[in-house]
C-alpha cells in the first residue's frame, strides 16, 4: 500500500468531516451524553450497588467505542456510494485496500479521541479504575478496536456482495454482535443455544474483562489472551473476505451498480 495515497484520502475525508456539522454531533454528542446518563446512574446506585453502576458505565463506554470505530469506517464508504464520489476516488488510482485502510485510520483516530474524552468524563462519576489500572484500560480498548476494525471490514464486504440496499449494516451490525457478546452479564445468562454463539463473538471476552476490571480491579490473563485471539481470528478472516467480495463485485458488475 502507498502511504501518500492513504494520506491524501484521509486529508480529503478530514475536509469533508470538517464541513459536516452533523457528523461531529454524532461523534461527540451521543458518546458523551451516554457517559453522563450512565454516570448519573452510577452515582444514584452507589448507595445500594456501587460496583453495578460503575460496571454499566464502563461497559457502555466500550460499547460506544466499538460502535463508533466500526460505523465510521462503513459510513464513510456509504457516503461515497450516496454521493457518487467512489468513481472519482478509484479513478485516482487507489487500490481496494488503500481505500479501506484510509477509512479505518480515520475512524481509529476519531474513535480513540472520543474514547479519551469519555474516559476523562467518567472520572467525574467515580470510575477511578482508569487511573488505577491504565494499562488494562488501554489494553481492553486496543483489543476492542481490533474487533471493530475486523467487523467494519466484514460489513464492507457484505455490502459489496449484497448490494446498496444493505447499506444499513453500517449502523446496525455492531448492535447484534454486542447483543450476542453478553456485555452486561455472564454468558451463562443467555439461552443454551446462544451461549455457544457468544463464545465465538469478537467482544464477549472484552466485556468480561471490562466487568472484571471494574468489580475486581484485575483481568485474568486467560481472559485477555482469549479476547485477543478472538479479534485476531476475525481480522484474519475479514481481509481475504473483503478482497474476494471486491473482486466478485467488480467481476459481476455489482461494484458499478453499487457506486
Amino acid at each position: 500500500m502507498r502511504g501518500y495515497k492513504i494520506r491524501a484520502l484521509m486529508f480529503r475525508d478530514a475536509r469533508i468531516l470538517a464541513r459536516s456539522k452533523w457528523r461531529f454531533t454524532e461523534f461527540f454528542y451521543f458518546p458523551v451524553t451516554t457517559v453522563i446518563i450512565w454516570g448519573l446512574f452510577a452515582l444514584f446506585s452507589r448507595n445500594f450497588s456501587p460496583e453495578a453502576g460503575l460496571m454499566v458505565l464502563a461497559v457502555n463506554m466500550y460499547w460506544s467505542f466499538t460502535y463508533l470505530a466500526q460505523s465510521t469506517t462503513n459510513m464513510q464508504m456509504n457516503e461515497d456510494q450516496w454521493s457518487g464520489s467512489f468513481h472519482q476516488v478509484m479513478a485516482s488510482g487507489f487500490s481496494p485496500f488503500e481505500y479501506l485502510f484510509a477509512r479505518i485510520l480515520t475512524s481509529t483516530i476519531t474513535a480513540s479521541g472520543v474514547m479519551a474524552i469519555m474516559l476523562l468524563v467518567s472520572l467525574g462519576f467515580g470510575l477511578t479504575i482508569i487511573v488505577q489500572q491504565p494499562g488494562l484500560v488501554i489494553t481492553l480498548a486496543a483489543i476492542s478496536l481490533l474487533g471493530s476494525i475486523a467487523l467494519s471490514v466484514i460489513v464492507a464486504g457484505l455490502i459489496l456482495v449484497l448490494g446498496r440496499e444493505y447499506s444499513f449494516l453500517a449502523w446496525t451490525a455492531d448492535q447484534i454482535f454486542i447483543l450476542l457478546s453478553a456485555p452486561l452479564y455472564p454468558v451463562a445468562i443467555l439461552p443454551g443455544f446462544l451461549q455457544a454463539v457468544a463464545m465465538v463473538m469478537p467482544f464477549t471476552f472484552v466485556f468480561e474483562g471490562v466487568r472484571s476490571l471494574v468489580t475486581a480491579g484485575v483481568v485474568a490473563g486467560p481472559v485477555l489472551a482469549t479476547a485477543l485471539v478472538a479479534v485476531l481470528a476475525y481480522l484474519a478472516g475479514s481481509l481475504p473476505f473483503y478482497a474476494w467480495a471486491f473482486r466478485r463485485a467488480k467481476r459481476n458488475g455489482t461494484l458499478a451498480r453499487l457506486f
